[in-house]
């Protein structure tokens, strides 16, 4: 008789319980302490669908950081203008999905060639933009001005980088760069993109691993 009545199982709103304790109903507990300082607790409690109640290690409970794009080559493609030409123009696109909401990092390092030495005086400038889901939430730029009194000589390769975290929900999303270069009287007189060294353009997602 003892035996039988500790291994009993006990049931709230049920008569067919499957665990020692089995509460058909949801569980209040009127008064908590906050144990945030206290490393004897290290346990978290956790449930299945089926409301079993359990524990996993709060060590346990990490981030997780995914890689979701790594690149090292870009197109080249041909950003100079001026006026109403000078638009941005995209240099890659790059579409993601997400099992679950995450923050996500991007960075980018994108090379913008000179071929040719300007020679009117005016100011010009080399802009790369970082879209997110259609939406322009990064714009890094060079400039410079060049002039007869001090040298019209300027080309060669620049460097426009930038970074941006976002948390971003389950699904599909679109993470672009352009480029623009202003005033620039062809657009093949400004190219972004390419494969020098340092070029990248990369994006990771940190989930929460429970």
């Amino acid at each position: 008789m003892l035996s039988s009545f500790m291994n009993a199982q006990v049931g709230v709103n049920t008569t067919t319980p499957s665990r020692t304790l089995d509460v058909n109903g949801s569980l209040r507990v009127r008064t908590q302490t906050d144990e945030s300082a206290n490393s004897s607790y290290n346990n978290v409690l956790i449930s299945d669908a089926n409301g079993n109640v359990d524990y996993v290690k709060k060590s346990l409970l990490n981030q997780q950081m995914v890689s979701l794009f790594n690149l090292n080559v870009l197109p080249s493609v041909n950003a100079g203008g001026n006026g109403a030409a000078a638009i941005p123009v995209s240099i890659s696109n790059q579409s993601i999905t997400l099992t679950k909401p995450a923050f996500v990092m991007i960075s980018y390092s994108v090379p913008v060639t000179l071929s040719i030495a300007a020679t009117d005086g005016r100011m010009k400038i080399l802009r790369t933009h970082l879209n997110v889901n259609g939406t322009n939430v990064i714009r890094s730029s060079n400039t410079y001005t060049n002039s007869t009194a001090t040298g019209t000589n300027l080309t060669g390769i620049f460097y426009n980088t930038g970074s941006y975290t976002t948390l971003l929900g389950a699904g599909t999303h679109s993470i672009e760069v352009l480029g623009t270069c202003f005033d620039f009287t062809t657009a093949s007189q400004c190219i972004q993109g390419g494969s020098f060294s340092g070029t990248s353009f990369q994006a990771f997602a940190i989930y929460n691993d429970y």
